[in-house]
C-alpha cells in the first residue's frame, strides 16, 4: 500500500515537471488537453509537440495546448524550433497548428472564434505570439500521411498586460477612441498609446481615433516605437490596414503623414498644439499594431 503511494506521487511530481496536467476533452471528444499554468518560479516554460525532436505521429486527431494566466495577465509564446509538414498554401489540410489568441480563458469549442493556422518552418511563421486576454491555446492536427517533420518546441511566459495600458482619457462611449490633453498638468505631459489587443493583433474591422490638444505654445511630438500592419506592397494607397497622422484637430486638417508597413523608430511633429491620428483596420490577416 506505501508502496503504491509512492508511485503516486512520483508520478504527480513528474506531470507537474512538464508544466501540463492531462484534463480531458475541450473542442470535441477526441482532443487531448495540455494545460500550462505556471512556468514554477523560472523566466519561461517550454513546450513541445508529440516526441519532440522526433517526427510526430500521424492522425493526430487534436491535441490542445491550453495557456491559462491570471486575471491581469497576457501570454508570450515563441517558437525556438518549427517543422510542420505544409501540404497546402493555407495550411487548412493536412498538418497545423490553429491559434486561439483572444480568449477569457482556457476553454474553447467547435464555435470559438480562432485567428490563423500555421504550418511550414521557422521562417514562415511569426515567431512571438501575445493573447490578449489570460487564455491562449494552440490546436494541433497532423494527417494520414507519415513524415520526417519533427513538430515544434517554444517557450511560454506570463507577462502583467497593464505594461501595455494607453494613457490618456477614453472617449465614453466607443471602442478605441482616446483624448490627450496637457492643459491639466504643470510640466510638460508625458504617456504611452497602443494598437487595440497589443501586443497581441488588433480586431478586423475598427477605426480608432487619437487626439492631442497641447496648450498654445506648445507641440506634440510622438515617436512610433514599433509598427506592425498587415504585410503588403510599399503603396498605402489600396491598404485595408492604415495610419493617418493629421496637422490638426480633425481628420480635415493637413495630413502629416501615412503608415501602412513595419517600421520602427519614426517621428512625428506637429507645427501648432493639436495633433490627429487615425487607425483604420479592415484586413483578413491583422497585424500586430504599434506601440507610441
Amino acid at each position: 500500500m506505501q508502496r503504491d503511494n509512492v508511485m503516486e506521487v512520483n508520478l504527480f511530481l513528474f506531470v507537474l515537471d512538464l508544466y501540463f496536467v492531462i484534463v480531458g476533452h475541450a473542442v470535441h471528444p477526441g482532443c487531448e488537453c495540455l494545460i500550462y499554468s505556471t512556468t514554477h518560479g523560472k523566466e519561461k516554460g517550454v513546450f513541445n509537440s508529440p516526441d519532440f525532436p522526433k517526427p510526430y505521429s500521424p492522425n493526430i486527431d487534436c491535441i490542445l495546448y491550453t495557456f491559462v494566466g491570471k486575471r491581469n495577465e497576457i501570454i508570450q509564446i515563441e517558437f525556438v524550433d518549427f517543422d510542420v509538414r505544409k501540404t497546402h498554401l493555407d495550411c487548412l489540410k493536412g498538418d497545423y497548428l490553429k491559434l486561439f489568441l483572444h480568449l477569457d480563458g482556457g476553454q474553447v469549442n467547435e464555435y470559438t472564434p480562432w485567428e490563423t493556422l500555421l504550418c511550414g518552418g521557422l521562417a514562415d511563421i511569426p515567431t512571438v505570439l501575445y493573447s490578449s486576454g489570460p487564455g491562449l491555446v494552440l490546436e494541433f492536427h497532423s494527417g494520414v500521411k507519415t513524415s520526417n517533420a519533427t513538430g515544434f518546441s517554444g517557450t511560454f511566459r506570463f507577462m502583467d498586460r497593464r505594461l501595455f495600458k494607453t494613457g490618456g482619457q477614453k472617449v465614453s462611449g466607443t471602442v478605441c477612441d482616446y483624448q490627450f490633453s496637457s492643459v491639466d498638468y504643470m510640466v510638460a505631459y508625458y504617456g504611452n498609446f497602443y494598437s487595440p489587443r497589443y501586443p497581441s493583433s488588433y480586431p478586423k474591422n475598427i477605426k480608432c481615433s487619437y487626439h492631442f490638444k497641447a496648450r498654445n505654445r506648445e507641440r506634440i511630438h510622438v515617436l512610433f516605437e514599433e509598427v506592425s500592419l498587415q504585410k503588403g506592397d510599399i503603396s498605402c494607397l489600396n491598404r485595408a490596414d492604415i495610419i493617418r497622422i493629421y496637422d490638426g484637430g480633425a481628420a480635415t486638417s493637413p495630413a502629416i503623414k501615412f503608415l501602412c508597413n513595419e517600421g520602427t523608430e519614426m517621428e512625428i511633429f506637429s507645427t501648432g498644439p493639436n495633433l490627429f491620428i487615425e487607425f483604420v483596420a479592415n484586413s483578413d490577416w491583422p497585424g500586430q499594431g504599434f506601440k507610441v
